[in-house]
């Protein structure tokens, strides 16, 4: 992965902004479902020019998986997990995805997300592609591990797998998403985190 040292180490924040910007511009004129379609054109126009498209076949990667918004990689170097996240859990505004993951490196930094460009995955729909530390897991982590873990971090629970502080919540917090690692550590490798309307 060349680009961790390179300037792209701003991209989240530059496709944030582009992503911001263009719901601004748009504002009241349009239904919120417009928001993503305008919003996902402009990423598009921004990876071209930029070149950011990111090539599986170059990256030397082995599908892993397939989820609800991601298709995982593991590369055969580095210790990455790559994923292919198509923004489906973003609802209509994409703003929503960048959120999240700004969020998600700001309380789970031990496993963060690094966003190195965008592609098109095996259903051709645009992706943002973001690695994260490839995780050595003893187990899943329990829901009572889980549970204490965000309660030390600030959030109160609302059920077995939600979680909220003042700013966010997060879910999907189930022990598949929640890696015990051979150091003893938890790692959240994929919930989901929303801002509290």
């Amino acid at each position: 992965m060349d680009r961790t040292y390179s300037p792209i180490n701003s991209l989240l924040e530059q496709a944030a902004h582009i992503v911001r910007s263009k719901k601004e511009a748009t504002g009241t004129l349009e239904p919120t479902e417009g928001y993503k379609r305008k919003q996902t054109e402009e990423l598009i126009k921004f990876a071209t020019a930029n070149n950011l498209w990111i090539s599986l076949a170059d990256l030397k990667v082995e599908f892993l998986s397939k989820g609800g918004e991601n298709e995982v990689y593991t590369g055969d170097k580095d210790n990455i997990v790559i994923k292919l996240n198509n923004f489906e859990y973003a609802g209509d505004d994409l703003e929503n995805f960048f959120i999240r993951i700004v969020a998600h490196n700001k309380f789970f930094g031990n496993v963060p997300y690094q966003m190195i460009g965008f592609a098109y995955n095996k259903q051709q729909e645009f992706c943002a592609v973001l690695v994260q530390p490839y995780i050595l897991a003893e187990r899943e982590a329990t829901e009572d591990e889980i549970a204490t873990y965000m309660q030390a971090l600030g959030f109160e629970m609302d059920y077995y797998d939600e979680y909220h502080n003042s700013d966010y919540e997060v879910f999907d917090a189930v022990p598949n998403n929640v890696l015990y690692g051979i150091d003893g550590n938890l790692y959240f490798i994929d919930t989901q985190i929303r801002l509290r309307s």
